[in-house]
């Protein structure tokens, strides 16, 4: 029998994991949240705790499970430098000075995925999704995907998303060509690693050896993903993996806070500006 379970991955930006859950509860069978009190970066966050055990009063959310970050690549240069090498040497990725500061963040992105596919595992799930609070299916989609992951035998799948920038209604335009996996079937060597050869380009936190993909056509089924739809944009930004300079940082919330129409554009980490265009709130979410 097949059994479907979702990790959901959190730190903030619990005010959209309601909206989440609601849109594929029906067609899942086993929730857990693996979840922080303190951030990759040592951040709290005193609201997210009491949304979630609302959400499992409520019977939204089965499982919780508090991960304890570590910070080895924070306090120890040595340490950062030795693993900057054993990338470089194993993957022949060269970080940049961004990426050697995320090394921390990305390793507990990494191990809180690899908890959640245990705890799907040992609650006998042959199949799971790790996903992120901001991000949200049509059901009837995310159901005739997952039947046709089962049919075919597939080991893992991907699809493209829509972002979305300042209002549910406001999406990037043209849309990011960008993966997100989806479904992943749970093998016995099944596990999440950092940096490795992949048929899309993905979150390299949520990579697992892929020997037989489906790779999902928009048409077929997309992620939306609200990722700049936040009650507290700042929270995102110093607790992300990408960690961008004080600079950067400070020129992306002052763009999001005057932002006043879709003109405007959207101007995201990275240094990335898009055009926007208004489309239907289709989540009918509201922060």
């Amino acid at each position: 029998m097949n059994k479907l379970g979702v990790v959901y991955n959190v730190f903030d930006g619990e005010e959209l994991l309601p909206y989440s859950i609601k849109q594929i509860r029906s067609e899942v069978d086993f929730i857990v949240v693996v979840y922080q009190s303190i951030s990759n970066f040592r951040h709290l966050n005193p609201k997210l705790l009491p949304t979630l055990r609302e959400l499992k009063e409520k019977g939204m959310v089965d499982m919780l499970y508090e991960y304890t970050p570590n910070f080895d690549y924070l306090e120890d240069e040595n340490a950062l430098q030795d693993l900057q090498d054993k990338i470089e040497d194993e993957s022949g990725f060269k970080l940049s000075k961004k990426e050697i500061t995320a090394c921390d963040g990305s390793r507990n992105e990494t191990e809180k995925r690899n908890i959640g596919l245990k705890i799907c595992r040992a609650n006998g799930c042959s199949f799971f999704i790790t996903i992120d609070c901001d991000e949200l299916y049509i059901t009837e989609q995310f159901r005739k995907a997952k039947e046709d992951f089962l049919a075919g035998g597939y080991d893992t799948s991907f699809c493209k998303m829509l972002t979305f920038y300042k209002l549910p209604t406001m999406q990037l335009d043209p849309p990011e060509e960008y993966y997100v996996p989806l479904f992943y079937k749970i093998k016995d060597d099944t596990e999440f690693r950092y940096y490795k050869v992949y048929p899309v380009m993905c979150d390299p936190t949520r990579r697992v050896q892929s020997g037989h993909p489906r790779i999902f056509n928009r048409d077929e089924i997309q992620m939306y993903h609200y990722s700049y739809v936040r009650n507290n944009l700042s929270s995102k930004l110093n607790n992300s993996s990408i960690q961008e300079s004080k600079e950067e940082k400070r020129e992306i919330l002052d763009h999001f806070k005057n932002w006043k129409r879709k003109e405007d554009g959207a101007f995201l980490m990275s240094e990335q500006k898009y055009d926007l265009i208004e489309v239907e709130n289709l989540f009918k979410i509201k922060l």
